[in-house]
């Protein structure tokens, strides 16, 4: 089988994360030719000289700019005529873009990643707190982005059951059209010879609680509510030494207090080999998030041995269970009362990390997910190619 594999519209966060395990998995399945199309950070994550002959890696470095709207969009433009341009000189059996949309309709069948948290996920508290203009902003790109998933995927792969279910019941979908297959954590956490121990946080005060979040600065990911937290913990128990270690820079914080520097170690974006090690050196995983379809820090947590404190809200239940405890993501006093109760009780602590142990076991490997990824990709490249996504077909309703 002969595969576009998309990542050129990958940059940040757990998609990318998903991108570059999927290409090193793929290494692992040799009967098939790769070719590969990586955005800038994409490939700065994947060295393509260590792939066999069966890759063919295409760069879209060119086609990144960070100055300008107008010059971004131009450049948007560009990309898209290039993956036409390859696409028919490339004659894929499949198209597999790892997370759409991708404002592209291949000619091939076309499988595509969902996660995007707002289609699904309409009762989260993001709708209540967050700015009436924004949110109209967002509506108008949210129904852009439904068109394009509608009239240029074929078939759609889902991280969870229940965004499987929501998206189905929604819009109508074909069950032979949406798969579910499980995000994990890359395979690299099984071989810490592979971790690099570039990051190294500051020496630790005696006693501190470090509490480390690795996300990207995303508006739904709610790191600003880390402000408030930090006013509660230090009502709630003065002499409680933290520290929240984010992967974002200073300049993304918005509105953080100057008394409250202290309590945060800003790192700014890190790579995939570099997040293991960091896990290494810190005692709790925080995720505030409102809105998500499955966070990858969740089993990361799980495999590195951290209890997990996270939003109240189903995706997260839905993926976590028994194995983290949970507060209410816009009420920073129950935030930091969570977290204090689970810092003063390390029974809890125990046996949240051994909930996780055994939570990891649904989630699967990186390769079994790849392998699951290919199945799909056969399938599409085997069926008549439908135009756009497949809906049920409708029963005439009785007169």
């Amino acid at each position: 089988m002969k595969l576009i594999v998309n990542a050129s519209n990958v940059h940040v966060g757990g998609m990318l994360q998903v991108a570059i395990s999927f290409i090193n998995e793929l290494q692992n399945f040799p009967e098939h030719e790769y070719h590969v199309f990586l955005s800038v950070e994409a490939e700065n994550q994947i060295y393509g000289h260590g792939f066999p002959a069966n890759f063919i890696f295409y760069s879209f470095h060119s086609y990144t700019s960070k100055k300008g709207r107008l010059k971004k969009r131009w450049l948007s433009f560009r990309r898209l005529d290039k993956l036409k341009l390859l696409e028919r000189v490339i004659k894929p059996d499949v198209v597999f873009t790892v997370f759409g949309p991708t404002y592209w309709k291949p000619r091939a069948p076309h499988v595509a990643g969902f996660a995007i948290p707002y289609f699904v996920y309409r009762e989260s508290p993001f709708f209540r707190v967050t700015n009436k203009m924004i949110l109209l902003r967002r509506k108008f790109l949210n129904h852009l982005k439904e068109w394009h998933f509608m009239h240029y995927v074929n078939y759609l792969v889902v991280e969870t059951n229940e965004v499987k279910e929501r998206l189905a019941e929604m819009y109508g979908l074909s069950e032979g059209h949406i798969f579910h297959v499980s995000n994990t954590f890359s395979s690299i956490y099984n071989n810490p010879a592979m971790w690099s121990d570039w990051i190294k946080l500051p020496s630790r005060i005696k006693g501190e609680l470090r509490l480390v979040t690795i996300s990207t600065n995303f508006r739904y990911k709610n790191l600003t509510i880390i402000n408030q937290v930090i006013n509660e913990l230090k009502k709630i128990a003065p002499s409680l030494r933290f520290r929240f270690i984010l992967t974002i820079t200073e300049q993304q914080f918005k509105g953080l207090h100057p008394d409250n520097k202290k309590y945060i170690h800003f790192l700014g974006p890190i790579g995939v080999d570099e997040c293991p090690y960091l896990y290494k050196q810190c005692d709790f995983m925080f995720l505030p998030s409102l809105l998500d379809c499955f966070s990858a820090s969740y089993p990361e947590a799980m495999k590195m041995d951290l209890p997990i404190l996270t939003s109240d809200l189903p995706f997260a239940k839905n993926v976590c269970g028994e194995a983290a405890v949970y507060f209410n993501p816009v009420d920073a006093r129950d935030i930091a009362e969570k977290i204090y109760m689970l810092y003063n009780d390390p029974v809890l602590q125990a046996r949240m990390i051994a909930y996780g142990k055994r939570k990891l076991s649904e989630f699967g490997t990186a390769r079994e997910r790849a392998r699951q990824y290919l199945q799909i990709a056969g399938i599409a490249a085997k069926s008549p190619q439908p135009k756009g996504l497949v809906r049920k077909a409708v029963e005439p309703a009785l007169v």
